[in-house]
């Protein structure tokens, strides 16, 4: 799979929009590794204002590391959107919504025959 693929997955799962997207070019690291310590930070300011992120994800090896990319870039798309507020840690509630874009993003594989998109 392609970053351009998956961009149109995320489209589809309403993760992001075009300046999400430019935003988020060169803040995304991704390995070729299935387990690691995948996940999304913000980094704040002496605030504690949301005034950047970081990804950490694997590369497109399997379609358990796709889940995880819809899992972590839909932190992103959220702390993106918080940009400039002071972050709340909601840990339980973010994981759920998260949670739910994986499940989306399943039942839209199932739904399409197991086409990506």
């Amino acid at each position: 799979m392609t970053n351009d693929e998956f961009k149109i997955i995320l489209e589809k799962l309403g993760i992001g929009n075009p300046h999400f997207f430019e935003f988020i070019n060169g803040k995304v690291k991704r390995y070729p590794l299935k387990d690691f310590g995948w996940g999304c930070f913000p980094i704040l300011n002496a605030k504690d204002e949301i005034v950047d992120i970081r990804i950490l994800v694997p590369d497109f090896l399997d379609e358990n590391c796709i889940k995880i990319n819809v899992h972590e870039y839909t932190h992103a798309f959220e702390l993106y959107n918080e940009l400039g507020k002071v972050y709340v840690e909601d840990r339980d509630a973010r994981e759920i919504r998260a949670k739910k874009k994986e499940e989306e993003y399943q039942r839209m594989r199932t739904k399409n025959q197991n086409k990506y998109f």
